[in-house]
C-alpha cells in the first residue's frame, strides 16, 4: 500500500516546498511559517568551503540551533572590506507534516562508496555529474529510490513515519493547506471502490483525519479503520454541509440489480451501510416494518454522513397513465399497493381537503357527463351530498323543496323508473337530493316503506361492494 501512497506523500513535501524539517526541528509549529525561496549562490562559494557541514555543522550532529549558517559566519568575509556587506538570513523551517531526521542517513551514506564527500550530494545534488556545491532541495524521487516500491535496499518499508507525522500532528498546517494537497497517483477514479484494503494499513493517518472519511462513511462510528483516526477541526471545517456522490460499485451495475439487492442485503448489510442510510431505502420500501434489513442500517438523525439519495423506483407496470387507471389496481389491496405505498399516501390525493389539483381546465363545464358515466369515482375525493349539492345549488341548479314533476317532467314515468338509474349512478341523485328526501318513500320504519331493492334483491351482495351499501345504510347494513 505505501507504494502506492508514497509517490503522493513526497509528492505533498515538494509541494509545501519548505525545508525537509530535521527530526528535532519544530516540525509541530503552532504557526504556520512563510516560505523563503532558497537563493543562496551555493556554486559560487565552491572554492571557499570544501565541505557542506562547514555551514551546515548541525546536519550530522542533529543540532537544530547549527543546521543552518548564522549571519555572523557570512559577515566573516561579507564585511564590507573583504567582500560586499550582504544582508542574509536563513530561511525559517516551514510548517509541513514531514519530519525527516538528516542523522541516520548522513552516517549511511559516509559509509558508502564515496564517503562524506558525497554524502550530501546523494540527496541534494540537482544532477549525478555536477560538482558538491551545485545542490537544491532534495527531490522526492531520490527518496524514493530507496523508500519507494521495488526499492533494491532493504529501506522498502510499509509505512510513512518516522519520515511524516500524521496530520493531526501537524499542527502548523492551515485549513488551507490541507485542501491544497495533491491527490496521489493511486487515488484515481476507481480508487473509492477499491480503498478498503489500503485503509488498513495504517498510513491514511498522514493525509487524513477521521473527519474526512465520516463524510462519506454512513456507518463512520463502527468502522475501526477510522475510528482509529484522530478527528481534526481544520478538516472538519472543510467537510462540514458537504454533500458526496458515490460511484456505483461493479454489482449495482447489473441490469436486475434493483431486483436482486434483497438477498445480499438480507445476508448482511455492513457493506450496503458504508453508503445508504435507513433513508436510503425508504425511498422504495415505504412500510419499514417489512424490510428487517433496512432498520439494521444508520439513521440520517444520527450517522455521521447523508449517504446516497435513492429515489424510488417507479414499476415496470406503472405506465405513464397509472395515476388514470390505477384504481383496478388498487382494488387488490395488501398484495400490491401496500408493498410501497401507506395510507397517508394515498390521502395525499384522494383527502379532498388537501388534495392538489387533479381535474383539467374548463372541467367544471364538463363534467357532468363524465359524473353520469362514472369515468371517474367522484366519491373518492367528494362527499357528493355536500360538494356536489352545495355547487349545484349556488348555481341554481339544485331544490331539495322542488316537486318532483319540476326537474325531471321531462319523461314521464320517472318516479317509477328512477330506481334503475339511481343504482347506476347514486351520485348524479345526490347533486341534488339528500339522504332524507329519498327516506320519504324508502325509509323502513315511516312513510311509504318501499324496498329500493325490488322483490329478488339478495342481501348478500354486500359482500361484492359494501361501500355501495354504506352510501344509504349509513349506521350499518342490514343483515336483511
Amino acid at each position: 500500500m505505501i507504494a502506492r501512497l508514497l509517490p503522493g506523500v513526497f509528492a505533498l513535501s515538494a509541494m509545501l516546498a519548505g525545508a525537509w524539517t530535521p527530526a528535532h526541528a519544530p516540525k509541530r509549529a503552532t504557526a504556520r511559517r512563510p516560505a523563503v525561496m532558497d537563493t543562496f549562490p551555493h556554486a559560487r562559494h565552491e572554492k571557499l568551503f570544501t565541505t557542506c557541514d562547514a555551514c551546515h555543522a548541525g546536519i550530522a550532529s542533529g543540532d537544530t540551533a547549527s543546521m543552518l549558517p548564522p549571519p555572523e559566519l557570512c559577515a566573516g568575509c561579507h564585511n564590507g572590506d573583504m567582500a560586499r556587506r550582504v544582508d542574509w538570513q536563513p530561511h525559517q523551517w516551514r510548517a509541513t507534516n514531514l519530519a525527516l531526521d538528516h542523522t541516520p542517513h548522513v552516517a549511511m551514506f559516509v559509509g558508502m562508496e564515496g564517503g562524506a564527500e558525497t554524502a550530501c550530494q546523494r540527496c541534494h545534488a540537482r544532477a549525478d555529474s555536477l560538482p558538491f556545491m551545485d545542490v537544491g532541495r532534495a527531490r522526492p524521487e531520490r527518496c524514493l529510490g530507496c523508500h519507494g516500491e521495488g526499492a533494491p535496499t532493504h529501506l522498502a518499508q510499509q509505512q510513512c513515519q518516522p519520515c511524516h507525522v500524521t496530520l493531526h500532528e501537524a499542527t502548523g498546517l492551515t485549513a488551507a493547506d490541507i485542501a491544497a494537497f495533491p491527490k496521489p497517483p493511486s487515488h484515481d477514479a476507481t480508487w473509492v471502490l477499491s480503498h478498503k484494503q489500503a485503509a488498513l494499513g495504517g498510513t491514511c493517518a498522514i493525509c487524513h483525519a477521521q473527519n474526512f472519511c465520516a463524510s462519506c462513511h454512513v456507518n463512520a462510528a463502527s468502522v475501526p479503520a477510522i475510528d482509529s483516526l484522530a478527528a481534526d477541526e481544520r478538516v472538519a471545517s472543510l467537510v462540514s454541509g458537504v454533500r458526496r456522490t458515490f460511484p456505483r460499485p461493479p454489482s449495482h451495475l447489473a441490469g436486475d440489480w434493483d431486483r436482486k439487492h434483497g438477498q445480499v442485503a438480507r445476508a448482511g448489510v455492513a457493506e450496503c451501510a458504508n453508503c445508504h442510510a435507513q433513508e436510503s431505502c425508504y425511498g422504495c420500501h415505504r412500510l419499514q416494518e417489512r424490510v428487517p434489513p433496512v432498520r439494521a442500517l444508520f439513521s440520517r438523525a444520527s450517522s455521521a454522513a447523508y449517504g446516497v439519495d435513492l429515489a424510488g423506483i417507479r414499476p415496470a407496470d406503472h405506465l405513464p397513465d397509472q395515476l388514470l387507471r390505477h384504481r383496478v389496481t388498487a382494488a387488490a389491496g395488501d398484495v400490491t399497493c401496500n408493498r410501497c405505498h401507506t395510507q397517508r399516501y394515498c390521502a395525499s390525493c384522494h383527502d379532498a381537503a388537501k388534495a392538489p389539483g387533479f381535474h383539467g381546465a374548463d372541467f367544471v363545464q364538463r363534467h357532468g357527463q363524465q359524473a353520469f358515466a362514472r369515468e371517474e369515482e367522484c366519491a373518492s375525493c367528494h362527499n357528493t351530498q355536500v360538494f356536489c349539492r352545495d355547487c349545484h345549488r349556488t348555481l341554481g341548479r339544485a331544490d331539495t323543496k322542488a316537486p318532483i314533476g319540476k326537474f325531471h317532467d321531462a319523461q314521464p314515468g320517472w318516479l317509477f323508473g328512477h330506481g334503475g338509474i339511481a343504482r347506476r349512478s347514486i351520485e348524479t341523485c345526490a347533486s341534488c337530493h339528500a339522504q332524507n328526501f329519498c327516506l320519504t318513500c324508502h325509509s323502513a320504519t315511516s312513510g311509504w316503506q318501499i324496498n329500493p331493492h325490488g322483490s329478488h334483491f339478495s342481501p348478500s351482495v354486500s359482500s361484492k361492494n359494501k361501500a355501495m351499501c354504506l352510501i344509504c345504510h349509513t349506521t350499518g347494513i342490514p343483515s336483511q
